[in-house]
């Protein structure tokens, strides 16, 4: 069973927010795991039938008292289910490194919440051939202290993510190989893996039967819901 997890980011005001969480309603699912990954403001107003709720973030701090933070604590409460860790764009923007990521990991898994951890490399790292490189300090560096649970990672070349460019069907299956070859040689275990970066309902198809990829992390695509549904029945189909 393949995953597709929507990462809808904060593109959302209120009304839009309401009008796609009612269509929500109406998705056909079949044999596919559909997460949905909501702007916090809006996580208590969903009210998952048929998919799983994730969080776009959590917090990195220790201490749960600090203003404007989220808390593991919290999300569980909402019945959330899944939490984004390590995004590029927080990555870049927000200066996030790996104790952040260390600390977030944590902070989910105390709090039972599965975490989907994004990697990738930048289109420098690509073009000098650091992208192994760069992938196994990303995984390392953090899995290392971290609890070895409830983990699936994400691939996102940052290179790819909202540019319209995706690696090769073959370029995806090596590193997929090279992220899963890691992850049993290091830690003796076996990790699920996603794929993201300009995934659509125009390409998902050509991606979908690369044999070692367990589904795909979707951002701009997934805010039109007509768009999710034609996702779901690509993967779903035999």
């Amino acid at each position: 069973m393949k995953y597709l997890v929507c990462n809808l980011k904060n593109k959302m005001g209120l009304q839009e927010f309401t009008k796609y969480n009612t269509s929500l309603e109406n998705l056909s699912i079949g044999n596919v795991n559909l997460v949905m990954a909501f702007s916090n403001i809006y996580l208590a107003r969903v009210q998952p039938k048929h998919f799983d709720i994730a969080s776009q973030d959590i917090t990195a701090i220790i201490d749960s008292t600090v203003t404007g933070e989220i808390t593991g604590y919290q999300l569980q409460s909402l019945g959330v289910k899944y939490c984004l860790v390590g995004h590029s764009e927080r990555r870049i923007y927000k200066k996030e490194i790996n104790i952040d990521f260390i600390n977030k990991i944590n902070e989910a898994q105390n709090n039972e919440l599965k975490v989907i951890y994004c990697i990738g490399e930048t289109e420098k790292e690509r073009e000098t051939g650091l992208t192994e490189k760069t992938l196994e300090q990303q995984i390392s560096e953090v899995l290392n202290n971290v609890e070895l649970k409830n983990i699936i990672i994400a691939y996102e070349p940052v290179w790819a993510i909202g540019t319209g460019k995706t690696p090769s069907k073959d370029e995806i299956k090596d590193v997929i190989t090279f992220i899963k070859d890691l992850i049993k040689e290091k830690y003796d275990l076996e990790f699920k893996v996603l794929y993201g970066g300009s995934i659509n309902p125009d390409n998902i198809d050509e991606f979908k039967n690369i044999s070692n990829l367990d589904g795909f992390l979707v951002g701009g695509a997934s805010l039109n819901i007509g768009n999710v549904q034609k996702m779901i029945n690509t993967l779903d189909e035999n």
